[in-house]
């Protein structure tokens, strides 16, 4: 499966769960709505009996303690989706054949560079596993990167870094963390933002 396939099928997947936590979160408010209609009536009825003036703030208090717990389990079943995929989008990456993970790489390299003397900063595994191949990919890099920045200089650096996937590319002081948990962090806390809009509504006063 090529590089952009997987990144195609890990989009799907994340759309995918989003609807599902969206469907989950309707069913959610509305068995809450319904609920908390209810248990108001009788709070209310209830509370304004034995102790008059202090009913409403009862009542606000139990039904704003509802709502609370109603969200909580619906952002707990979102964090379970997005960790689902998170580790599932890593292993594949990470099992991908070696000419495709090398792809990969380069993409990330072509895609983040600044042009100038940089170096390219494997994990320690990725640096032994790929020792042969390593020139030629290379060579590769620094021409795909030459078609964007004709003053660049790309090298692979011996020196290795303590990550499980992709790389660091380093220029003089500055680091840009390309990282496999980096990038999949990234993508993970965008779909929480867009989850978290969907969901946010559910706290809304009726």
């Amino acid at each position: 499966m090529s590089v952009d396939n997987i990144a195609k099928k890990i989009i799907d997947e994340a759309e995918s769960a989003v609807r599902s936590i969206n469907e989950k979160a309707e069913r959610e408010t509305a068995k809450f709505s319904s609920e908390l209609g209810r248990e108001e009536r009788e709070l209310r009825d209830t509370a304004k009996k034995k102790i008059g003036m202090e009913a409403e703030e009862i009542v606000k208090r139990r039904v704003s303690s509802a709502r609370l717990e109603g969200r909580k389990r619906i952002l707990g079943e979102k964090d379970m989706i997005l960790g689902e995929i998170y580790a599932e989008a890593r292993a594949k990456i990470l099992s991908l054949p070696e000419d495709e993970y090398l792809a990969f790489l380069k993409k990330l390299v072509v895609t983040h560079s600044v042009g100038g003397n940089e170096k390219v900063m494997l994990s320690q595994k990725d640096l032994a596993r790929f020792k042969g191949k390593l020139p030629l990919w290379e060579k590769e890099l620094s021409q795909d990167v030459k078609k964007k920045w004709d003053n660049s200089s790309i090298t692979v650096s011996a020196e290795t870094r303590d990550i499980e996937g992709g790389l660091i590319l380093s220029q003089e002081r500055t680091e840009i963390n390309l990282s496999l948990d980096v990038i999949l962090a990234d993508t993970k806390y965008v779909l929480e933002g867009d989850v978290t809009d969907v969901l946010s509504w559910t706290g809304r006063k009726e």
